[in-house]
């Protein structure tokens, strides 16, 4: 297996370091890396719960099914991921599926590794995984929103402050994803998104200046009072 320097595939987990205990860390925190081919992944039988996942590169799709419905979340850089965690239920069944090329670095939080020497980076890592389940809070709040147009205007600003970056006359995001899942992330039918980013881009809201990359041209919802 290949292994990647931590530190170079995510520098931000370092914020809390100082010079000197950054230069240190970086020569000496590697982790193991999985290299991931576009289609669906089966995570490695289970592992000690203190090992994860970071997401360094790349696009993941976790699909959870219950009988009769299902919910779908996007995963990209810099999320932590245990999946011998995730399944709150018993009747619950998550699948996990590669969207594109994506690696990942198997991280050990337990007592004794080499991150164990490094606190903060561990607690960045974690801080990772909290961010996830807040993500997920905000598309569950995107999902009670009434019309498709609205919630996909809002789940697209909620990607951009993930991953976007800022453009000339707006911010840049790019998500390959197709319609059907940003179609399932907002609960509508697939040519119903395909009727609502239309009107998002006859209004002004976006353009897609090419396939998986989106130009966010107005202001993001405002907050709520």
């Amino acid at each position: 297996m290949e292994s990647v320097a931590l530190l170079e595939a995510e520098p931000a987990l370092a914020a809390a370091l100082d010079r000197q205990e950054r230069r240190q860390a970086e020569r000496t925190v590697r982790a193991p890396a999985l290299r991931l081919e576009t289609g669906r992944w089966r995570p490695p039988r289970r592992e000690a719960a203190a090992i994860g996942y970071l997401l360094y590169e790349g696009m993941l799709l976790r699909r959870v099914l219950v009988e009769g419905g299902s919910s779908v979340e996007l995963l990209g850089p810099g999320d932590c991921l245990l999946p011998w965690q995730e399944e709150g239920t018993s009747f619950a069944r998550a699948e996990w599926q590669a969207l594109e090329a994506s690696r990942l670095a198997v991280v050990d939080l337990r007592q004794g590794s080499t991150l164990s020497r490094w606190p903060a980076i561990s607690a960045a890592i974690l801080d990772r995984a909290v961010a996830r389940s807040r993500a997920l809070a905000v598309q569950a709040a995107i999902m009670s929103m009434v019309g498709t147009e609205a919630r996909l205007h809002t789940l697209l600003w909620a990607l951009a402050e993930r991953w976007g970056r800022a453009a000339p006359g707006g911010v840049e995001l790019e998500v390959r994803v197709p319609q059907s899942v940003l179609a399932e992330m907002v609960g509508a039918r697939r040519q119903t998104v395909s009727t609502a980013l239309g009107e998002l881009r006859r209004r002004g809201a976006l353009t897609m200046p090419s396939p998986g990359r989106w130009l966010l041209l107005d202001r993001p919802p405002g907050p709520v009072s």
